[in-house]
């Protein structure tokens, strides 16, 4: 049997049906978001995850690899890539926890706090380019929608973020 081919629907209604669904410009502002940070950071040759484990490392102090997890909404295997890339790179170190001689706890190096002072400047600069596209107003009112969203499928999502509080809270600064 011969497959029959669908004739394409050049209107453009089509297209612009896929385009102003919320999941298509939601992953569309992931990629230009995610494009943003590397050119701002291509010095350093970081990506958004890294830059993410280090800035959690050094504000809530050596953790195992699943509390990073946690802490960024990140799955467990994308965690161990991130953090064993950061490692060899010298800038995260591990060692056994003191407490437990079970776990291993992951924290900055010198090297990965001087890298992190760097980066915080690139990601800074990535925020304001993201952000330019926004009236001060409007950009307050995007991150704030942002925030709500997130916070409203946190719970009922493969991987959540979970920082010690019963809720969770983004920061909503612009």
């Amino acid at each position: 049997m011969k497959a029959q081919r669908a004739e394409p629907d050049n209107s453009g209604d089509a297209l612009e049906q896929l385009y102003s669904r919320p999941g298509f410009m939601i992953r569309r502002a992931h990629q230009i978001s995610i494009d943003i940070f590397i050119e701002a950071s291509r010095a350093l040759d970081i990506t958004p995850s890294q830059y993410g484990v280090m800035f959690v490392l050094r504000h809530s102090g050596p953790s195992s690899q699943i509390g990073i997890a946690r802490l960024l909404g990140l799955d467990r295997s994308t965690t161990a890539l991130v953090v064993k890339n950061l490692t060899e790179r010298g800038y995260l170190t591990k060692a056994q926890s003191e407490t437990d001689a079970r776990k291993t706890e992951i924290m900055l190096s010198a090297e990965g706090r001087r890298v992190l002072r760097r980066a915080d400047v690139l990601a800074d600069r990535s925020k304001e380019a993201l952000m330019a596209a926004f009236s001060k107003d409007e950009a307050a009112q995007f991150v704030s929608l942002l925030s709500k969203f997130v916070a409203h499928f946190n719970d009922t999502t493969r991987v959540s973020i979970s920082n010690g509080a019963s809720e969770v809270t983004l920061a909503s600064e612009t």
